[in-house]
């Protein structure tokens, strides 16, 4: 009967569930509504809710002032590290999402922050001043010279973490026995390079000259006549450098601080762990196999030449860029 008159099924929910005191299961079959429908309306209803009513939406996402895009826009440029769109929300009472299109909007990107080295005016200076000396007389002592450096390896890292395989036959990493560290030590020209030295302590005054010693007749032999020797400030280099210019008699060339990309041999290192990485060793003795055959292999003369064909055009530009930071 109430159908016929029209009256809707909220309503007759209503007068059947207090007027009637029927069970939500029965009134589900009398006015033909599914469960969970008479189970939300009972639940508004005991909450003192008219389930006549739909419920308040929020609507259209609230609009942003001008005024507010301005303080946002504001806040991260005064703060960008501590000025997260969650945080931007709360503070203005709007949604990440509408806090994300309007940043977009401006031209922001949620991104990386530029970790590169920023230099002071007197490192700028002395980078400026060494890549002129380098230079000079066509880039002369840029072929006379070895370039020299430490790198630390370790075997648990010494993998690759990702490579071509079936999804359904996902490779599993090789097993290492134990995590080793071992440092090498090594210098490369133009024209060769010394071999490498492995060790397992880290390097300290000692350990130091005695590696000088044991590759000084190295580069000798490379170099019979007249050659230099470039090194960074790493403390150990630091404490040595007048043992090295008097008592070995070597022409010492320092690094100016902070200045990796000033040094070729950083790029000969990160090829060498990319070709151990592909060995994959499983112990300390594969690790030293591979470190030795490949510095073997990437230390050819005719391997090397490019390397420092690359370094006098990095020369130039440092120079061009009055001694900011190099890209990798």
């Amino acid at each position: 009967m109430s159908e016929k008159f029209g009256v809707d099924s909220k309503t007759r929910f209503l007068v059947l569930y207090f007027d009637a005191h029927m069970g939500i299961h029965e009134i589900a079959k009398i006015i033909h509504r599914p469960m969970q429908t008479i189970r939300d309306w009972e639940t508004r209803a005991k909450k003192g809710e008219d389930v006549r009513f739909d419920k308040q939406r929020s609507g259209r996402p609230k609009s942003v002032t001008e005024e507010t895009e301005t303080k946002i826009i504001q806040m991260i440029k005064e703060n960008p590290e501590g000025t997260s769109a969650k945080k931007l929300a709360a503070r203005f009472g709007i949604s990440v999402a509408t806090i994300s299109r309007l940043l977009a909007k401006k031209g922001y990107k949620y991104m990386g922050i530029d970790k590169s080295i920023i230099y002071s005016e007197e490192e700028r200076v002395n980078r400026l001043d060494f890549c002129r000396k380098m230079l000079a007389e066509e880039g002369k002592l840029i072929y006379q010279t070895f370039y020299s450096d430490e790198m630390g390896i370790e075997l648990n890292n010494a993998h690759k973490t990702r490579v071509w395989q079936i999804p359904s036959e996902k490779l599993k990493k090789k097993n290492v026995a134990e995590n080793i560290k071992l440092g090498c030590w090594g210098a490369i020209s133009a024209e060769g390079a010394t071999s490498l030295e492995i060790y397992r302590k880290g390097m300290n005054g000692n350990l130091f000259r005695q590696v000088i010693e044991q590759h000084k007749v190295e580069m000798e032999s490379i170099f019979p006549g007249e050659f230099y020797l470039v090194q960074d400030n790493h403390p150990t280099h630091r404490m040595n450098e007048e043992w090295i210019v008097s008592d070995q008699n070597l022409r010492l060339i320092k690094l100016p601080k902070r200045s990796p990309d000033l040094n070729i041999i950083e790029n000969l290192w990160a090829a060498l762990k990319e070709r151990v990485a592909s060995d994959s060793p499983t112990d300390e003795k594969e690790l030293r196999a591979s470190l030795l055959s490949n510095w073997e292999v990437l230390t050819r003369s005719d391997r090397l030449k490019p390397f420092f064909e690359t370094l006098h055009i990095r020369y130039l530009d440092c120079v061009a860029k009055k001694g900011h930071k190099l890209p990798g």
